[in-house]
């Protein structure tokens, strides 16, 4: 604006010379002809050509005149080498900490205060009075006083050394490593909370020397598959066929956090299709049933023929053992059974006996129910659903359930028929 309102002031073109004004050439010394050197404002020229009232004209300069590029970058770089600015001193400024227990809200622990400690001591940028100063800007009583003796003019090793000693790790690298291969997955606990936790375990334990950095993926994929309960993540990442490869610590949790997010959109569209309900009860009921890993394609023809000859005994075994069974059985009950001459049987006495005698599993002494005797999800006998091996058999399944429905019926008509039977 104020350029705006001059260059009304001012005249467009040069005011006219009068008769009276003489200008002499100039040469490129600045100099007339004669040698002389002229005034260049002389008073009778300036007041010749300006009005009486005209307002001074303003002096215009330059913008490279006042500020120039050369100086402009001598500004720049020494403002670089010497940034002493409060950003940066927030950047490399030390958390609190102060050792004591529980630890108070707003500091930090200290393991996670040496690793800033050992990130300023590293920075070759500051020199030993400046790290000794944020050191202690950042220590609160009681760890404050430890280092309190050392005073001002010692070197951050000292006091590293120092604090190390007071709350650095202590226990021996066995019983670290034993604390890590104890950990379990705690009830309601993430897969990827549970890894970082075991994380945090394994890196004590080769802070003290027990674990090299090297094994540290193998032992945590080996740990974290024995001691996570949710199979079904483990068999849907295939993590334990990856123990001879094991990713890495960061690899491994996105891996883990990418699942628990697919699955928690997927229960969020479940609740939306089927309820909050439904949708509990279907994930209670996949959850609960036993999931098993999978045998390889390939296995060693010796070893199966080993394994199944190995079955044949046991269950050989298990019928010799059942025969010995049956027969003691039958010899307590005639030991039992009073003589007919001491005491007179009726009709529904004996054939309690004969039923006894004939079938002492469905009328034992202590007069409990049959209970299964088979697989509830192959339906074979010897072993129960949570250590089946075999495919999933619903036929035989419903059969031997049918057997054991008749099985127990008879027990208790059998049981209604003793009662009676003692009553008499």
């Amino acid at each position: 604006m104020l350029q705006h309102d001059l260059q009304h002031v001012q005249p467009d073109s040069a005011p006219p010379q009068s008769p009276d004004t003489h200008y002499e050439a100039l040469d490129q010394h600045g100099q007339t002809a004669n040698g002389d050197t002229p005034e260049l404002n002389p008073p009778n020229l300036v007041a010749s050509t300006l009005p009486p009232n005209a307002p001074k004209a303003p002096t215009f300069f330059d913008e490279g005149t006042i500020n120039p590029p050369q100086v402009q970058k001598v500004i720049v770089e020494h403002f670089i080498r010497n940034d002493t600015t409060p950003s940066s001193y927030s950047q490399s400024r030390v958390r609190t900490f102060s050792g004591r227990l529980p630890k108070p809200n707003g500091e930090v622990d200290y393991d996670a205060w040496r690793i800033q400690v050992d990130l300023l001591c590293n920075d070759a940028s500051l020199s030993d009075s400046q790290k000794v100063r944020r050191i202690l800007e950042s220590l609160l009583s009681p760890a404050a006083d430890i280092v309190k003796p050392l005073g001002t003019n010692a070197t951050p090793e000292a006091y590293l050394t120092q604090l190390e000693s007071a709350f650095g790790v202590v226990e021996d690298g066995e019983e670290l490593f034993a604390t890590f291969l104890g950990s379990n997955q705690n009830a309601g606990e993430k897969p990827s909370v549970y890894l970082n936790r075991l994380q945090t375990l394994l890196t004590k334990a080769i802070s003290r020397g027990r674990v090299s950095v090297t094994e540290s993926d193998k032992y945590l994929l080996r740990q974290f598959c024995r001691g996570c309960w949710d199979q079904s993540l483990i068999i849907g990442l295939q993590l334990e066929h990856r123990k001879p490869n094991p990713p890495s610590f960061p690899e491994l949790l996105l891996l883990l956090r990418t699942e628990e997010d697919r699955r928690a959109a997927k229960m969020d569209r479940m609740k939306k299709h089927l309820g909050s309900t439904k949708a509990a009860t279907h994930v209670h009921s996949v959850l609960s049933m036993p999931v098993f890993d999978e045998e390889p394609a390939t296995t060693d023809p010796k070893k199966h023929d080993a394994s199944s000859k190995l079955e044949k005994e046991v269950a050989e075994l298990r019928k010799q053992v059942a025969q010995l069974v049956h027969k003691e059985r039958i010899k307590l009950t005639h030991e039992e059974v009073p003589s007919s001459s001491t005491r007179k049987e009726s009709p529904l006495q004996s054939e309690h006996l004969a039923a006894y005698v004939t079938n002492p599993d469905s009328t034992s002494r202590t007069a409990t129910p049959p209970k299964p005797w088979f697989c509830f999800k192959c339906g074979e006998t010897g072993h129960i659903a949570a250590n089946c091996t075999n495919s999933p058999n619903p036929d035989l399944v419903r059969k031997k359930n049918g057997e054991l429905r008749d099985k127990r019926d008879r027990f208790w008509a059998q049981q209604a028929a003793r009662k009676a039977s003692l009553n008499l």
